[in-house]
């Protein structure tokens, strides 16, 4: 890439043997009616043929003599696009981070339609409240079956909305899920992620992780009616990759505990839960509910009583500092009688 290159967005793919779809998300950025973007493509030391197919892609990404597409590889497998999504967003240069699946594709008005609200709001994250979804190995494109999807529970914008700056207010809707949580659903300012410090930990979960972060300490938040991403369902994806109980139990365990011991030390060091450190459980609260009732439930029904507590007590022998788990924990009562009260 030239140096003197600024590019307005920067979108990150982080990249592992997608060989098959790398191409498609790449043809989908080229056709976008906004040109003024970079591309860092992260490879995670893929077995397959991706890298090569991504380089096959680099001269259709030249702009004069500005190469706005760049392939870089990771020392090792993290298995995980938290590390390689890191280490794209640290050497990113433009204005806005968009973070996006190896496996997915973008509508084509996607970045002028986000980089124009963004502008508008002078917003710290754009947040799609919507995205379309399609089953499928093959072409994403001239399909006529996607279905829009969303998770969000409560009513949808019809605007672009700047949302409360009412810290408690957000927590609230936080709690009751009306935040999706998809990294690819946001379009970030990359400098608000430096300023706070924001990762993304390596560890399961960690879209709802920094999700709770951005709405935690984001000043300008904005929702948008905007469906650009489209969401392949790829059932041996590594998200849909099947494991045995006891390693899926352990990875979302420890994610639990892991993301807990993070949001602790992170919210500690925001004003607002200085002031107010009962806040943070219901912070807490939201990833043991997405994590216990969405993965682990289950389990509860398939391993018995006494073997899940053995595979509990083997995550906590891991966990350097427990104090923060053991208020949630505690906390959890408060969270249970305010429920009650309010009901």
């Amino acid at each position: 890439m030239i140096k003197n290159f600024s590019p307005a967005i920067s979108i990150i793919i982080p990249l592992y043997n997608a060989e098959k779809y790398i191409g498609e998300l790449l043809e989908s950025i080229l056709a976008q009616t906004f040109q003024n973007f970079e591309v860092l493509v992260v490879d995670d030391c893929s077995t397959d043929n991706s890298r090569a197919v991504v380089e096959d892609y680099l001269p259709k990404f030249t702009m004069g003599e500005c190469g706005k597409l760049k392939l870089i590889k990771t020392k090792k497998n993290s298995g995980n696009p938290a590390t390689p999504s890191n280490l794209g967003i640290k050497s990113s240069r433009g204005k806005y981070i968009f973070l996006l699946d190896n496996d997915d594709a973008i509508t084509k008005n996607a970045l002028e339609d986000l980089h124009k609200v963004a502008e508008d709001f002078q917003a710290d994250v754009v947040h799609c409240e919507k995205y379309f979804k399609v089953k499928t190995t093959d072409k994403i494109f001239g399909r006529n079956d996607y279905q829009i999807t969303s998770y969000n529970t409560k009513k949808f914008v019809t605007e672009p909305t700047l949302i409360t700056d009412n810290i408690a207010e957000r927590i609230d809707a936080l709690h009751g899920k009306q935040f999706i949580w998809n990294l690819w659903t946001k379009f970030i300012r990359r400098d608000f992620i430096f300023e706070k410090n924001l990762q993304l930990l390596n560890v399961a979960g960690q879209d709802l992780i920094f999700t709770c972060c951005l709405v935690c300490t984001a000043k300008n938040y904005v929702r948008v009616p905007h469906i650009v991403n489209i969401w392949r369902v790829v059932e041996n994806s590594l998200s849909h990759k099947q494991e045995d109980l006891k390693k899926f139990f352990c990875k979302w365990t420890e994610s639990l505990f892991v993301g807990i011991d993070f949001l602790d030390k992170f919210l500690d060091k925001v004003k607002f839960f200085q002031d107010n450190p009962q806040a943070k459980y219901f912070v807490f609260d939201t990833l043991a509910n997405e994590f216990i009732g969405f993965y682990l439930r289950n389990f509860y029904k398939q391993i018995p009583a006494a073997q899940l507590d053995g595979l509990v007590r083997e995550q906590l022998k891991k966990v350097k500092n427990p104090t923060a788990l053991a208020a949630f924990f505690f906390g959890r009562m408060n969270i249970f009688d305010v429920k009650i009260q309010k009901g």
